[in-house]
């Protein structure tokens, strides 16, 4: 019984051979395939985050710092990090707006702030901590232009994501909404001022002071005493 199986294989192996051997070099290729994508996908997620370092960690130039996180921003491997950029670039452009000498040149960079700021929250919605930080610079836009319904608006959202509680950005939405509340509320203050004020003291002074002060004696002895009294 053996041999004849082993026989039925090996006119098998004639038989299918070339496909067998066409399909396990299919194999090969496609195992080689994902080993090497998968290098090259870790190879740019390292890359990326290095380049994120450098943007965020002080050792880029300004203007190298602005292209840096445009590519980090335009990249598609790591999503995180691109929605983070947005943010960054948002930061940048509003931070800037408060050094600008004329209000052409603030509006005009406020208004790209708030672009990457909106960006973000459209583009990547799932990104819980950049949705909240872009949203938190939307309210602090909003809040410098007296817009304060919208900036309201903006710290309410930044501080609703269950999962953010008791990060940076949620406390500092709720403080930045309490302030605001407080900025809100009327000022309350007296219509009215009392007709008069309580007496304190009497009603009225003596009407004269005495004429004279209190006569003294008219007579002095003329003699003093000639003995102190006696001893009992």
């Amino acid at each position: 019984m053996l041999a004849g199986e082993l026989r039925k294989a090996w006119e098998f192996l004639k038989q299918r051979g070339g496909q067998l051997a066409t399909a396990a070099l299919i194999v090969a290729v496609l195992i080689f395939a994902y080993v090497l994508y998968s290098r090259h996908s870790e190879s740019n997620t390292l890359g990326v985050q290095g380049e994120w370092d450098r943007a965020v960690n002080g050792t880029a130039k300004p203007e190298e710092r602005a292209k840096l996180l445009e590519d980090l921003a335009a990249q598609t491997g790591d999503r995180r990090i691109a929605a983070l950029s947005c943010v960054e670039l948002g930061y940048d452009y509003a931070t800037k707006a408060l050094l600008a000498k004329t209000g052409y040149e603030r509006t005009a960079l406020e208004e790209s702030a708030g672009k990457w700021y909106q960006k973000t929250i459209a583009d990547f919605p799932t990104q819980n901590l950049a949705v909240a930080k872009a949203q938190f610079g939307l309210g602090k836009l909003y809040e410098s232009q007296r817009k304060l319904n919208e900036a309201a608006e903006q710290y309410r959202l930044a501080k609703s994501s269950p999962e953010l509680v008791g990060q940076p950005v949620a406390i500092l939405a709720e403080s930045s909404l309490q302030r605001l509340k407080m900025l809100e509320s009327p000022v309350v203050m007296a219509t009215t001022v009392p007709t008069s004020a309580p007496a304190t003291g009497p009603t009225s002074a003596p009407v004269a002071a005495p004429t004279s002060a209190p006569a003294s004696p008219t007579t002095v002895p003329a003699v003093a005493p000639t003995s102190e009294p006696a001893k009992a």
